[in-house]
């Protein structure tokens, strides 16, 4: 049986607004493979917000809603529920993060995240990125401290990845300098993934603060996160 390599740690996509942050998203395998046929492919990221209490989630999530309204990048910010994480309680929205084929290198994106796929014309590899817009940042940060006087920041996010094969074949993932379910992953590594079977993969600190860092005059960062070999 073939294995195809793998290597992702997406997106993760991918934000946090203030302490107590919850983060998390699941990538399907067949939607990379289909980036190149398929168009309007988003990877779904679950955001939960910090909020006083269940009492206030009403309050709370409109005052969220209005500096979302307000940026440039986050105008598509949808709220899903008010819900409680152990003693914390959330508000939590949902942000669709395009999928694309796209050169890495380009300044140009459609969304303040975004995974990137280019795929290598000698090897037939399959190169996976994650972009961010630090001015998109920088712009929701600005319109949080003209209303609350606390400053976004987004360079300590570690968001979590459930990454499900959903394909025929079992599938490879290679991964490096992240946490697959919860232990570090220091070197390049493969896990197999059955059909059907998934991983829960958090993005590292180093990736996150190079991509969420907030920035005015910076149009886009972007991280090599994975490499899908080609078929053998």
């Amino acid at each position: 049986m073939k294995l195809k390599l793998v290597v992702v740690t997406l997106v993760s996509l991918l934000l946090a607004a203030c302490s107590g942050t919850r983060i998390s998203s699941e990538i399907y395998l067949v939607d990379i493979d289909e980036i190149p046929d398929v168009e309007g492919i988003t990877a779904k990221v679950m955001i939960g917000l910090s909020i006083s209490s269940q009492d206030e989630c009403t309050e709370d999530r409109q005052q969220y809603e209005d500096y979302f309204r307000k940026s440039s990048g986050f105008k598509n910010m949808e709220f899903v529920r008010c819900y409680k994480d152990g003693y914390s309680d959330l508000a939590q929205f949902e942000l669709k993060v395009p999928m694309r084929m796209a050169d890495p290198n380009a300044s140009s994106m459609t969304g303040t995240f975004e995974i990137v796929r280019q795929d290598d014309a000698e090897t037939g590899y399959r190169n996976l990125y994650l972009r961010s817009k630090p001015s998109a940042l920088c712009n929701l940060d600005k319109i949080i401290r003209e209303e609350t006087y606390r400053s976004l920041d987004l360079s300590q996010t570690s968001p979590t990845v459930i990454i499900t094969n959903d394909l025929r074949e079992p599938q490879s993932l290679v991964l490096n300098h992240v946490f697959v379910n919860g232990s570090p992953i220091i070197e390049s590594t493969s896990f197999v993934l059955e059909r059907r079977d998934s991983i829960e993969v958090r993005l590292s600190n180093v990736t996150s603060a190079w991509l969420f860092n907030k920035a005015c005059n910076i149009s886009s960062r972007t991280a090599l996160v994975g490499v899908w070999a080609a078929d053998s």
